[in-house]
């Protein structure tokens, strides 16, 4: 009987499941930006609707995840440089060649596979009136609040609008807005009416949601493309992860973090 073949047989499989094991690491915002994101710089033991979706999507691939948190505008550039495996931002990257995304048989970003956003336009009441009416016209030559480091920024400079991102996060922004610094206040949500609540307890009947959206748009799992490489099979689990199942799990992950108690300070904002 020969005693090494079973053995080797074992080393062999052992070392094929570490050559496999799948771990994904993932970086965030440093921004405190409840319910989607807990804490400043520390990972917190619930850290946020967002990062708990995130964990789940890695979970659903065979993958565990290693939690980076960095400033907003350098999510990209850690993982073109390979810092990190991957983030989750709403806009294709411009100029950065080892960053992949899904991609649709036309080769344009698959919404199909990414996690629906939109774009909320947050004024004063008193002009409440005349950005419904023409909400592009109002916003031209108007200064827009956004946190800074969000994907979504360039986007509005590409449709015209004066852009203000030098807040840390959104409750700067209101506060800006507020006292009149910026004209309105620009943020991605996942569902439009997200802050509401969070306005009318902190701002009453001074700031107000336009129901008329600014854009729709798809937030996706960007990776690095070495990674990409090397665990394929398990990115393309997540990307249609993301846009299926991720769709329907996010909203009952923001109900969780929603009945628990105030964690932190500062409002949400989407990267």
């Amino acid at each position: 009987m020969n005693l090494r073949r079973p053995f080797i047989t074992s080393l062999l499989v052992l070392l094929s499941a570490g050559a496999d094991a799948c771990v994904l690491r993932i970086g965030y915002t440093s921004q405190n930006a409840p319910p989607y994101f807990i804490g400043t710089d520390t990972i917190p033991a619930a850290p946020g609707a967002t990062v708990d979706l995130l964990n789940e999507m890695a979970a659903a691939a065979g993958c565990k995840t290693e939690l980076v948190r960095l400033p907003t505008a350098r999510l990209l550039l850690a993982v073109n440089a390979g810092q990190i495996d991957a983030t989750a931002l709403a806009s294709p990257p411009a100029g950065l060649p080892s960053v992949v995304y899904p991609r649709g048989a036309d080769g344009k970003p698959d919404p199909m596979r990414g996690l629906q956003h939109y774009t909320v336009i947050i004024v004063r009441a008193a002009d409440r009136a005349a950005a419904e009416r023409d909400l592009p016209g109002f916003l031209h030559k108007r200064r827009v609040g956004v946190t800074h480091g969000v994907s979504f920024a360039g986007d509005l400079r590409a449709a015209g609008l004066a852009v203000d991102d030098g807040a840390a996060d959104a409750r700067r922004n209101f506060d800006k807005l507020k006292r009149h610094r910026v004209d309105a206040v620009a943020m991605s949500l996942n569902v439009p009416g997200d802050m509401d609540e969070v306005l009318a307890r902190e701002y009453g009947k001074d700031l107000v949601r336009l129901e008329q959206l600014w854009s729709s748009h798809s937030l996706w799992l960007m990776v690095n493309k070495d990674y990409y490489g090397s665990h394929g099979a398990a990115v393309e689990e997540m990307w249609n992860w993301m846009g299926s199942k991720g769709r329907k799990r996010l909203p009952v992950l923001l109900k969780k973090y929603e009945a628990l108690p105030p964690q932190g300070s500062g409002s949400a904002a989407r990267p």
